[in-house]
């Protein structure tokens, strides 16, 4: 790389002592108070202090962060940088538990000078392939609006109230989903879950961020579909519910891969994790089954809020909602 200008080079090395070693002190000489970071349209501007708080959140996600300039490009006032960042991911990122994978993100800076202060830049990166590394690429199904000139707006947006009641028409299997993480059990009851295909076989199952399995399953490489018999009326309840001893009262064994098989549930399968797609408040977990077994049991069935054996109402109270631990 050519040799810059003195405020050129200022500004790469209070870049490398903020992303690298978690020092302002350079960055607050060269960067104006009235910095603005520009990036994603749709969001508004960073100013100097978010900037340095989002490096801040980053180094915590990645404590041995580097970063390198492959390529600068000074105009005038203007400056262009090409660059790229690396690091282990060991802490919370985006909203991902860490993984231990190893991340190196590209990207580049337009940055606009007075005199030797920095006024702004825009940056651009490919957020997709972020959370592609991070074993998490976006799904199709996110919050946002406005992608295109015929997108409604939240507030156009179904009433949930009205929805809940429609997809209780709906009538599924009960089933709890499983993993093992440091040789704890952990599981939730799922009623998101559905065959992709038998040839590869596939399935997903879709959770919600704030399960207390959530990050158990991110880490996983292999996790467990049980479904539930009519009787096991109690078991589904336990699940459904958030609490840290689910285990404690439910007869499992390991399944070949490590996975917790429930007994007396009348079908299992395990899963290898294949894709996690991000999909707003929930991943979706894609996986080729590796493992399945049934028996004769008749199945819990879950319809309209209240459980179900082949037709018959199984009495029990029922939450708003089956999945909510």
């Amino acid at each position: 790389m050519a040799a810059h200008s003195e405020r050129v080079e200022r500004l790469i090395a209070a870049w490398k002592a903020a992303w690298e070693h978690g020092a302002f002190e350079e960055m607050d000489a060269i960067l104006s108070p009235d910095y603005v970071r520009q990036g994603r349209a749709s969001l508004p501007g960073q100013t100097r202090e978010q900037f340095k708080a989002a490096i801040a959140a980053q180094r915590r996600a990645f404590d041995d962060l580097t970063i390198s300039i492959d390529d600068a490009i000074e105009d005038g006032e203007r400056l262009a940088l090409r660059w790229h960042t690396s690091g282990t991911h060991m802490g919370h990122f985006l909203g991902v538990p860490p993984t231990g994978r190893r991340v190196t993100l590209a990207g580049a800076s337009f940055a606009w000078f007075d005199g030797d202060a920095v006024m702004g830049e825009w940056v651009t990166f490919d957020r997709r392939d972020l959370l592609t590394s991070l074993g998490m690429p976006l799904g199709v199904a996110t919050a946002d609006t406005g992608r295109n000139p015929g997108a409604t707006s939240v507030e156009d947006a179904v009433d949930p109230e009205a929805l809940k009641a429609t997809h209780s028409k709906f009538v599924t299997g009960v089933t709890v989903v499983t993993t093992q993480h440091d040789g704890v059990p952990k599981g939730l009851a799922v009623n998101a879950f559905s065959s992709i295909s038998l040839t590869p076989p596939l399935v997903l199952v879709c959770i919600q961020k704030s399960s207390s399995t959530y990050e158990a399953l991110v880490q996983a490489h292999h996790f467990a579909v049980n479904m539930l018999a009519a009787d096991q009326l109690s078991i589904a309840q336990t699940f459904a519910a958030k609490r840290d001893d689910k285990f404690s009262a439910v007869p499992w064994r390991s399944g070949p891969h490590g996975s917790p098989l429930i007994d007396g549930a009348c079908a299992h399968m395990e899963v290898e994790v294949g894709e996690r797609l991000q999909a707003s408040t929930h991943t979706v977990f894609i996986g080729r089954v590796v493992d399945a077994a049934h028996n004769d049991k008749a199945p819990l069935v879950y319809s309209a809020r209240r459980f179900y054996d082949g037709g018959r109402l199984v009495p029990a109270e029922v939450t708003d909602t089956l999945v909510v631990g």
